[in-house]
C-alpha cells in the first residue's frame, strides 16, 4: 500500500491499524512456533515453556497463557501452571485453561481449588463434558461419595454413558466399596462382548479377594482370554488358600489333599514356569505339616538348581533339617534370615526368632538361644492389626516357658521346674504350662510324675488340642514300661496322623530287635601279664504290645593267668516280661569252657512311683563267678538286693547288697552305694561326677584259687569332663575325659590309694545305632600290691526298625 498517495486522515488511520495488527501477528506466531518446537522432544519442551513465559509477560496475551498452562502442564510442573495466573478471575479463563488448571490442582491434591475450577466449567461451558466428568472424580477424591454420585448421573443425563464416565464410575467404586463391593460392581457391568482389560480387571479383584469360584466363572465364560498358565495359578492360589485353613484348624487329612493338588499343578506345568515355582515352594510348607521333612528338603534341593530362592522357603527347608536332625544346616540359615531381617526392619520376626531359639538349642548353643528371647516383646498384652485394641501378646507365655526348657537342656532343670511350679500357681488353668510341666518331669526321668501332669492340662485344654495330653501321655507310659494302654492308644490312632508322630516313633524305637556287643580288654603290665578280655552279645526280639520280649545271650571270658589261661563262658535264651509297674527278666543256658552247668537266673525292678526303682535278682550258676573258681569246679549262686534313686535328670543314687554262695563253703557279702551327679553344664561341656562305695566280706577258704581277702573296703570318685558335638543327619558324637581317685583298704594290707585316667567316645548314628568305646590306665590293689594296667572298652547297639 502506498500511503503516500492517501487522504493525510486516511493514511494516519491505516498506519496506527497496521501498527496494531502487526505485533498480535507476531506474538501469534511465535506462540506457534514454540508449541510446535515443544513436540520434538523433552528438551524442546522445556525450551519452549521458558520461551512461554517470556513471551506471556512481555505481552500479556490469553492464548499465550493458555498454551504456557497446557506446555507446563505435560512437563510436569503442575505448581508452575497453578501459579501463571494466580489473580485471575474464572471468567477471564478459557475452557482448555480452565480445565487444564483444575487437572492440575487435582493431581497436587488441591481438590477444592480443583472443584471451584470444574464447577466454573459447568457454568460457563455447560456442554463441556470435563466439567461434569472432572466434578465427580475431584468429589470421589474428597471422600464425598454422594455428590460424586450426583456428577455421575448428571454426567449420564446429558452426554450419556462413554468410557470416560465408567472409569469414573469404576473410581468411585473402587474408593467407597470393599473389593468386594468393587468385584460385585464391575461383575454386573461385564456381558459377553466385554474387552479383555474389563474381564481381566475383575478376575485381578478377584484374586486380591480370594473369590475363586469367581475366577473360575471368568476361566470359563472368558476362554479366549486366558491361558493354560492362568487356569494352573488359579487352582495353585487356591489350593494355597486350602493349606492355611488347614494348617489354622490342624486338619491332617486337607492337609495331605492339598499336596495332592500341588503336585498334580507341578506336574501339568512346565519345570521352569513360575506357578511350578511357586507350588513346589507351597508343597514345602504343606509336607512339613504332613510330617514328611524328607519330601522338603528334596523339594528344596530340586528349587535351589533353579537359582537362590526366598526366605519363606528357606525357612521351610531349615525347619525339614531340624526335623531331620541337621541343627547346623538349619541354623546357619536361619542366622541369615534373621540378619536380613534386621538389616532391612531393624528388627527380627517372632516366628523367625522363635526358629532361630529352636536351632541354637538343637545345636546346644543354649546361652545363644537365651539371648535371643530378649527380641520378643514380652509384655502380656500388644497391640492388634488396627494398632488400636490391646490384645494377649502370646510372646509373654513363650518366652517364660522356652526360659524353662532352655534352663531344664542346660543342666538346671530344679530351675525349670521352680520356674513352672511357681507359673502354675499363678495361672492354675493353663493347660500350655501343665504340658511343658510334664515334659520336665518326663526329661527328668519321672514318667510317672510327667502322666500327672499330662491328665491335669486335658481338664483345661479345648477338645482340638487334646491330642497332644493323650500323645504326651502315651509316650511316657512307654519310658515306664506300662506298654498296655501305650500299646491301645498305638492301636486306636492312625499312624497318618502326624500329631502322633513323635510317640509313633519312641513306641517303634522302644519295640523294635536290637542287638548289644559289650567288650572289654584289660592288660597288666606291672606286674606284667597278658591280656585279659570279656564280650558280652545280646540279641532282642521285638517287644510285643504287652511289652515282652525274648533274647538270645552269649557270654565269653578269658583270663591270662600268667600263662596258665582261662577261657569261660555262657550261652543261654531269656525273656523280658513286662508286669507293669514291674519287669521281669528270665535267663536260662549253659556254660562252656571252663563252665560246664546249666545255669539260669531271675531278676525283677519294681518302679515305686517315678523316682524309686526296687530291683532283686537271683541266679543258679552266677555269671559273676570267677573263672579261677570254675578251674577248680567250684561254682556260684548271688542273691542282690537293690535300690535307685532318681531326683533329677542330673542327680541320682543307688545302693546295693548281695550274698554269693560258693560251692566251697565260702559266702560273699557285698554292699555299694553310689552318687551320681551332673555338677556343671554350660552348652555343649558338661562336668559330671560320681561317688562309690564298695564293702566285700569273704569266709577264709585256704584253698580257694580266686581273690578271696576276708574283707576289703573300696571308696572312689571321678570327674568327667565331656563335650557334645552334634552333628548335622542325625549325627552326634560325644568326647569325655574322665579322672579317678580312690582309697582301698583290705583285711591285713595297708590302706593304699588307687587312681584312673581314661578318654572315651561316644557316637550317636540317628536313631537305629550308637557306638562307644574308650580307653585308659588305671593303678589297683591286690593283697597290697599295686597293679598297672592299661584297659580299653567298646560297646555297640544296633536297632532293627
Amino acid at each position: 500500500m502506498d500511503i503516500k498517495r492517501l487522504h493525510p486522515l486516511v493514511a494516519a488511520a491505516v498506519s496506527l491499524a497496521v501498527s496494531a495488527v502487526s505485533p498480535a501477528a507476531d506474538i501469534n506466531a511465535e506462540r506457534e512456533r514454540w508449541v510446535a518446537h515443544s513436540r520434538s522432544g523433552d528438551t524442546q519442551l522445556t525450551e519452549a515453556v521458558t520461551a512461554l513465559q517470556k513471551l506471556y509477560q512481555e505481552s500479556g496475551d490469553a492464548k499465550v497463557r493458555a498454551d504456557l498452562i497446557a506446555l507446563m502442564l505435560r512437563s510436569g510442573q503442575r505448581g508452575a501452571a497453578l501459579a501463571v495466573c494466580a489473580d485471575c478471575r474464572p471468567s477471564e479463563l478459557s475452557a482448555d485453561e480452565l480445565a487444564n488448571l483444575a487437572k492440575a490442582a487435582r493431581d497436587t491434591k488441591q481438590f477444592d481449588t480443583a472443584a471451584g475450577y470444574y464447577r466454573n466449567l459447568q457454568t460457563r461451558f455447560p456442554q463441556n463434558k470435563t466439567g461434569w466428568l472432572g466434578a465427580a472424580l475431584v468429589a470421589t477424591d474428597q471422600k464425598k461419595f454422594s455428590e460424586s454420585e450426583k456428577a455421575v448421573r448428571e454426567y449420564i443425563r446429558r452426554f450419556g454413558t462413554d468410557k470416560d464416565i465408567q472409569t469414573a464410575e469404576e473410581y468411585l467404586a473402587s474408593q467407597s466399596q470393599s473389593p468386594t463391593g468393587q468385584m460385585g460392581y464391575l461383575m454386573a457391568r461385564l456381558s459377553k462382548d466385554s474387552d479383555k482389560e474389563s474381564v481381566l480387571k475383575v478376575f485381578r479383584l478377584a484374586d486380591s479377594v480370594k473369590a475363586y469360584p469367581v475366577q473360575e466363572r471368568l476361566l470359563e465364560t472368558y476362554p479366549q482370554y486366558f491361558t493354560q498358565t492362568d487356569r494352573l495359578w488359579v487352582r495353585k492360589n487356591q489350593a494355597t488358600s486350602q493349606l492355611r485353613g488347614a494348617l489354622d484348624a490342624d486338619d491332617q487329612a486337607d492337609i495331605r489333599n492339598v499336596r495332592r493338588k500341588f503336585s498334580d499343578i507341578a506336574a501339568e506345568s512346565d519345570d521352569t514356569s513360575a506357578v511350578h515355582t511357586a507350588a513346589l515352594r507351597d508343597d514345602m510348607t504343606a509336607a512339613n505339616a504332613a510330617g514328611k521333612p524328607e519330601a522338603t528338603i528334596a523339594t528344596y534341593r530340586k528349587l535351589a538348581q533353579q537359582g537362590e530362592q526366598p526366605d519363606y522357603a528357606k525357612e521351610s527347608y531349615a525347619k525339614a533339617l531340624l526335623a531331620t536332625g541337621s541343627p547346623n544346616k538349619a541354623r546357619k540359615i536361619y542366622e541369615g534370615i534373621a540378619g536380613r531381617q534386621m538389616a532391612e526392619n531393624k528388627r527380627i520376626a517372632d516366628a523367625t526368632n522363635e526358629n532361630l531359639i529352636a536351632s541354637y538349642a538343637d545345636s546346644l548353643y543354649f546361652s545363644k538361644a537365651r539371648k535371643q528371647l530378649a527380641n520378643w516383646n514380652a509384655n502380656k498384652t500388644r497391640l492388634d492389626f488396627t494398632q488400636n485394641s490391646e490384645i494377649k501378646n502370646p510372646y509373654h507365655d513363650k518366652k517364660h516357658f522356652w526360659e524353662a526348657r532352655l534352663d531344664a537342656w542346660n543342666g538346671r532343670p530344679g530351675k525349670a521346674v521352680k520356674h513352672m511350679d511357681k507359673w502354675i500357681a499363678e495361672h492354675p488353668a493353663d493347660p500350655w504350662a501343665q504340658i511343658l510341666r510334664g515334659e520336665l518331669a518326663y526329661w527328668n526321668g519321672h514318667a510317672e510324675e510327667a502322666q500327672t501332669w499330662y491328665g491335669h492340662s486335658q481338664e483345661f485344654l479345648p477338645p482340638d488340642a487334646q491330642y497332644l495330653a493323650q500323645s504326651k501321655t502315651a509316650t511316657a507310659q512307654v519310658a515306664a514300661g506300662n506298654w498296655k494302654p501305650a500299646s491301645e492308644t498305638a492301636a486306636s490312632v492312625s499312624r497318618a496322623d502326624v500329631r502322633y508322630q513323635d510317640f509313633f516313633t519312641r513306641y517303634d524305637k522302644s519295640r523294635a530287635p536290637v542287638l548289644t556287643v559289650n567288650a572289654e580288654a584289660m592288660k597288666a603290665t606291672a606286674p606284667k601279664d597278658g591280656t585279659e578280655w570279656s564280650q558280652d552279645a545280646r540279641l532282642y526280639s521285638k517287644r510285643s504290645t504287652q511289652g515282652h520280649r525274648a533274647y538270645v545271650a552269649e557270654q565269653t571270658d578269658y583270663v591270662p593267668n600268667h600263662g596258665d589261661a582261662l577261657r569261660t563262658g555262657r550261652a543261654g535264651l531269656g525273656a523280658e516280661i513286662s508286669l507293669y509297674p514291674a519287669t521281669v527278666t528270665v535267663e536260662a543256658g549253659h556254660g562252656f569252657s571252663l563252665n560246664k552247668k546249666a545255669y539260669a537266673q531271675a531278676g525283677a525292678e519294681y518302679r515305686l512311683g517315678s523316682r524309686v526303682r526296687l530291683k532283686a535278682s537271683a541266679a543258679y550258676n552266677s555269671a559273676n563267678t570267677p573263672a579261677k573258681a570254675l578251674k577248680q569246679d567250684v561254682y556260684a549262686h548271688e542273691y542282690t538286693l537293690g535300690a535307685d534313686y532318681i531326683h533329677s535328670g542330673t542327680l541320682s543314687a543307688g545302693i546295693g547288697a548281695g550274698l554269693m554262695d560258693f560251692d566251697d563253703g565260702n559266702l560273699r557279702k557285698t554292699a555299694y552305694a553310689t552318687v551320681n551327679s551332673n555338677l556343671f553344664q554350660h552348652d555343649r561341656w558338661q562336668l559330671a561326677g560320681s561317688l562309690r562305695g564298695d564293702y566285700t566280706a569273704n569266709k577264709d577258704i585256704p584253698e580257694a584259687y580266686y581273690y578271696n581277702p576276708k574283707n576289703s573296703k573300696n571308696l572312689e570318685g571321678a570327674l568327667m569332663l565331656s563335650y557334645t558335638l552334634p552333628l548335622d543327619n542325625r549325627l552326634q558324637f560325644k568326647q569325655t575325659a574322665t579322672a579317678g581317685v580312690g582309697r582301698y583298704w583290705q583285711h591285713s594290707q595297708n590302706a593304699e590309694n588307687t587312681w584312673q585316667l581314661k578318654y572315651g567316645h561316644d557316637w550317636q548314628f540317628g536313631k537305629k545305632a550308637s557306638l562307644n568305646y574308650e580307653i585308659g590306665r588305671r593303678q589297683a590293689m591286690y593283697d597290697g600290691q599295686p597293679e598297672f594296667q592299661n584297659f580299653g572298652r567298646l560297646g555297640l547297639s544296633v536297632k532293627f526298625n
